[in-house]
């Protein structure tokens, strides 16, 4: 079974990406910004999953920790100044390292995603993200979608490690 990674600073840091854009127009009303952290978390939480808004100790930028389909994930906040004026977010869910996190299996993750990334760090731990634009706002139907369509990649994401277990899970069930 692959245990999801504790420490959200290490996907974080693991992950992060520099900054292009700010967002200096305020969100508009009844828009989801990044620009605007309580935004994002309203969306969320419309789209019917939990958000529990705070800040990043690794980067002091806004995230959100949320659930769907048995996964707790974070949404990070990127591109943004001082914490503020973020002009994207990142969803993101972290798996510390069970010996099947390879080039290999994210390869094979991202030959058939084309939105979702998957990624494994130095420390074999493995990362999949999906990354949205926000500069200019996102009403509130597209952002439920895409707030859905990460909830469906996470259902899909349990199918896939079930098809490509990790080598000791795989050993387990050849016994069974």
């Amino acid at each position: 079974m692959r245990h999801i990674l504790t420490s959200l600073a290490v996907a974080a840091a693991a992950f992060s990406l520099p900054a292009f854009a700010l967002d200096e127009e305020p969100c508009g009303k009844s828009m989801v910004c990044a620009s605007n952290p309580q935004s994002v978390a309203d969306g969320v939480q419309a789209a019917g999953y939990k958000a529990v808004l705070s800040k990043s100790s690794t980067t002091g930028n806004p995230m959100i920790e949320s659930a769907a389909n048995g996964y707790n994930y974070s949404i990070f906040f990127y591109e943004c100044e001082d914490g503020e004026k973020c002009g994207s977010i990142q969803f993101q869910i972290s798996f510390e390292d069970d010996g099947a996190n390879t080039l290999e299996l994210a390869n094979k993750w991202n030959s058939n995603k084309r939105f979702s990334q998957m990624a494994v760090a130095d420390d074999k731990s493995l990362a999949v993200s999906y990354d949205v634009a926000t500069i200019g706002g996102l009403n509130q139907k597209n952002f439920a979608d895409v707030v859905d369509w990460w909830a469906l990649m996470l259902g899909e994401l349990n199918k896939f490690f079930k098809e490509n277990p990790a080598p000791a899970a795989a050993a387990e069930a050849a016994v069974k």
